[in-house]
């Protein structure tokens, strides 16, 4: 796998190579870097240039450990066959038992992974969200940190809310865990653009696309 060191790593490498990770060691995050991601995400496009958005950043250990429980909660029903019999996860196809097992390693320790960044906006405002979360994601590949986007919290809404004393009006859109990975970015690999575009009119193949290879350009930006 060829990934050049954060400092190295242009626009398209890191757009072929953000992976959602979701294990993470205990290295703490400083804060300039951290200062360096959010000043990143909020030049992310914005509706009307109204910037609606704001990051809440979460620190503290307490409010960390009972955000874990919370999330360990949701997934002990979400994913209840996966925690009351973790072998059923080997039955898996290879992809989802990625997953799966990385779920469910965050969910066991969500608590202590340095950095909570909840992403919050009004609740019609996802389209200047989540350009922004976007763009959280792809300065913590550039900064050699790890994260995911998770709404594993949406479901205790009034706790979260009073624990971060989130206004009326806030919704916390996205929790996403921040730190130095255990997992490793690398290559992407997603359904081919020939079968994830239209030409003019839905389902119309796009001959362009369709001659392209399965992997798309991916190899151009990433080798491995």
């Amino acid at each position: 796998m060829d990934l050049k060191s954060p400092e190295q790593t242009g626009l398209f490498e890191a757009l072929y190579s953000t992976r959602a990770l979701r294990r993470f060691s205990d290295r703490p995050v400083p804060d300039d870097v951290l200062f360096q991601v959010v000043d990143a995400a909020i030049r992310a496009p914005a509706g009307s240039n109204m910037q609606v958005w704001h990051f809440l950043v979460v620190r503290d250990e307490a409010k960390r450990k009972r955000i874990g429980e919370l999330y360990w909660q949701t997934w002990t029903d979400y994913g209840k066959q996966y925690v009351d019999d973790p072998s059923t996860i080997d039955e898996l196809p290879r992809q989802m038992r990625l997953v799966v097992r990385s779920t469910d390693d965050l969910a066991r320790n969500i608590g202590q992974v340095p950095v909570h960044l909840f992403v919050c906006g009004p609740e019609q405002s996802q389209g200047t969200i989540y350009p922004a979360v976007q763009n959280v994601a792809l300065a913590c590949r550039g900064l050699g940190l790890g994260t995911v986007v998770t709404g594993f919290h949406r479901r205790w809404d009034e706790e979260v809310r009073e624990l971060l004393g989130i206004p009326d009006g806030q919704v916390p859109h996205a929790l996403m865990p921040i730190g130095y990975p255990s997992d490793h970015h690398g290559p992407v690999g997603r359904r081919p653009v020939r079968k994830a575009a239209s030409l003019d009119t839905w389902g119309t193949p796009w001959p362009f696309a369709a001659e392209q290879p399965e992997e798309g350009w991916r190899d151009r930006w990433v080798q491995g």
